[in-house]
C-alpha cells in the first residue's frame, strides 16, 4: 500500500509523513532527501546503488552503511538539490527509483508530484496546506530566517516541471490550526478500513476470552492495521491460528494444507482458510494469495508446513517467500511460544507469548533466492523463540 503525501511549502509534509508511518507501521521515504543525495553524489547511479544495497532511502538516507542525514542538510546541498530537481532527467531517475523501491511494500512517501506523477495509483493521497502566514512562520523556524512564502508558492505553482498541485482524488487537509499529532490522527482516520466480516466478528467476540484463557502477551508488536502483509509464524499447535487472530486487529487469510478440506470442509471458506498443496507447485493457491495481497489484506502462511510440538523450529519450505521475492508484499516473521505439548492437565495453565519481528521488504532481499530468504527468516524466528 502506498500513501502519497504532497503539499505546499511549510505545510509539514515531512513531519506528518514520518509520524503517520510510525503510527501505522509503514516505512517512510522523502523524495526531497533523494534529490539532496543526488546533489551530494551526482555521479552515483541511484538504481544500481539500491540493487547493490549500497544506498538505503527509507526513513533517513544511508550510503555505504553510514547515515548521512546531517551532511544532506547543508545549505549548499539544499540549493543544488533545488536546481537539479528541475531537470527532467534527474526527476525521471528519482521517480524510477521510488517506484522500484516501493513496489510490493507498505510506504508513506512524501514529496512533490508524488500522487500525480510518481504514484497516480496510490491507495491514499493527501495534500497538505495551511494559511500563508502559518506556513511562513513554520518555514522561518525551520531555516532560521524570514521566508517570502507567497513568492515561493507562486514559483512552485507556475513551474513547468512538477508544479505544486493536488491530485484530483487527493484528500485536502488544512492544518493551519492543528498540532502535528492532530494532523497525523486526521490522516490515519481517512485510511480505508477492512470490512467487518464474519471472521472479524469472531475476533471481536472470542478474542477477549482467548486472550484471557491463554494469558497471551505480545512481547514485540506491530500495528498491522493497514496494508498488505504476509505473516510467517512458527507452528506448534492447532491453537496457533486462534491465538494469533485474537491479537491481530484485522481479519486474517490463512493458507493451510489441502488435507484440511477432509476434516473442515465448508468451514474453510467461512473462516477464510484457503487450501494449498504442500509438496508440489499450486497455481491456484498462488493466485489466491496474490488476490489477497493486491487487495491489501493480511495473509498467514506456515513455512514449516506442519506442527512441531516439541519446542523446536522445523525446517522451512520456500513457498511463503516466493511472494516477497516477486515484490508482492513484505513478510513479518512471527514467533509463538507457550502452546507446546498441550494436554488436558496443562491446557489451563498456559502463558502464550507472541513476537512480531521486524518486517522484511522486497527491497531488502534483492538478489536473494527463496531458500536464502527462508533460511534467514528461520534463523530470526529460532533465535527469538529460544530467547522467550
Amino acid at each position: 500500500m502506498i500513501i502519497a503525501i504532497d503539499g505546499l511549502a511549510g505545510s509539514g509534509k515531512t513531519t506528518a509523513g514520518k509520524g503517520l508511518a510510525k503510527a501505522i507501521g509503514f516505512r517512510f521515504i522523502s523524495s526531497g532527501q533523494l534529490y539532496r543525495f543526488k546533489a551530494l553524489e551526482p555521479d552515483v547511479d541511484l538504481l544500481e546503488a539500491i540493487k547493490e544495497h549500497k544506498l538505503k532511502i527509507e526513513w533517513d538516507i544511508e550510503w555505504e552503511g553510514k547515515g548521512i542525514s546531517a551532511e544532506l542538510q547543508r545549505e549548499e546541498i539544499g540549493s543544488r538539490a533545488s536546481e537539479i530537481a528541475l531537470l527532467r532527467e534527474v526527476r525521471d531517475e528519482v521517480n524510477n527509483v521510488l517506484r522500484f523501491v516501493a513496489e510490493g511494500g507498505n510506504y508513506v512517501i512524501e514529496g512533490r508530484d508524488i500522487g500525480t506523477v510518481v504514484f497516480p495509483e496510490a491507495g491514499v493521497k493527501f495534500f497538505l496546506t495551511a494559511e500563508e502566514g502559518v506556513r511562513a512562520r513554520r518555514r522561518a523556524e525551520q531555516v532560521g530566517e524570514e521566508v517570502n512564502i507567497a513568492e515561493r508558492d507562486e514559483r512552485d505553482k507556475k513551474r513547468e516541471i512538477a508544479p505544486a498541485k493536488a491530485a484530483e482524488d487527493a484528500i485536502i487537509i488544512d492544518n493551519s490550526y492543528q498540532s502535528v499529532e492532530e494532523t497525523i490522527k486526521e490522516m490515519e482516520g481517512r485510511l480505508p478500513k477492512d470490512e467487518f466480516d464474519f471472521q472479524r466478528f469472531l475476533q471481536y467476540v472470542l478474542g477477549p476470552p482467548v486472550r484471557g484463557l491463554f494469558r497471551i502477551e505480545v512481547v514485540k508488536s506491530h500495528p498491522l492495521k493497514y496494508g498488505r502483509w504476509i505473516l510467517t509464524p512458527n507452528h506448534v499447535s492447532g491453537w496457533d491460528p486462534i491465538c494469533l487472530a485474537a491479537k491481530v486487529p484485522r481479519p486474517l487469510h490463512f493458507m493451510a494444507k489441502a488435507e484440511l478440506k477432509h476434516s473442515l470442509g465448508p468451514l474453510l471458506s467461512l473462516l477464510d482458510i484457503s487450501p494449498i498443496a504442500r509438496n508440489k507447485p499450486d497455481v491456484r493457491a498462488i493466485r489466491t494469495v496474490r488476490h489477497f495481497l493486491y487487495g491489501e489484506k493480511l495473509v498467514v502462511m506456515y513455512p514449516e508446513g506442519h506442527r512441531h510440538r516439541d519446542g523446536t523450529v522445523g525446517e522451512f519450505r520456500n513457498g511463503a517467500f516466493y511472494f516477497v521475492r516477486k515484490k508482492m508484499a513484505p513478510v513479518i516473521p512471527v514467533v509463538i511460544k507457550g502452546l507446546e505439548n498441550l494436554s488436558f492437565n496443562t491446557f489451563w495453565n498456559r502463558h502464550v507469548r507472541i513476537a512480531f519481528l521486524d518486517p522484511i521488504y522486497p527491497v531488502d532481499v534483492i538478489g536473494m533466492k527463496e531458500e536464502e530468504i527462508a533460511r534467514m527468516v528461520r534463523e530470526q524466528i529460532s533465535e527469538c523463540y529460544n530467547s522467550l
